[in-house]
């Protein structure tokens, strides 16, 4: 506690005003307290004078190692029979939606080779993402 000197009110060391006449104090400072580091709080690299260690990783991207960033062979199988067996039921699923959405059936030959422009590269491209080297994002 300590003592206005403008009314000689008690006021507490954590304000910065007078609770009875609202005049303004001095801030008390903080006594800072040094502490000593002893060696127990250090890392063994700095106790010892050395810098800090080189951490060595070696990236192994593999298409038939399965793990965090690969899907491994029987992921990579299993997503390529799914690309085909979309691009396989793709055209009957469109044409269907066409139709039960239309209300008229699409002309066959027109409408495929349309598909055939949209679909076919777009496997390719889903397929070079499944079977690339690099890591799986």
């Amino acid at each position: 506690m300590r003592t206005c000197p403008n009314c000689k009110a008690s006021v507490a060391d954590d304000l910065s005003w007078c609770n009875q006449c609202y005049a303004a104090l001095e801030r008390v400072p903080e006594p800072v307290v040094a502490q000593a580091a002893t060696d127990d709080d250090r890392p063994l690299w700095v106790r010892s004078g050395t810098s800090t260690p080189r951490l060595e990783t070696h990236a192994e991207f593999s298409r038939w190692h399965g793990g965090a960033t690969s899907f491994g062979p029987v992921g990579r199988i299993l997503l390529t029979v799914g690309v085909f067996l979309l691009l396989a039921i793709g055209y009957p699923l469109l044409r269907g939606l066409v139709f039960s959405f239309g209300g008229m059936d699409v002309p066959g030959l027109g409408f495929m080779l349309l598909y055939a422009c949209v679909a076919i590269p777009a496997g390719i491209y889903l397929l070079s993402r499944v079977w690339k080297r690099e890591r799986v994002a």
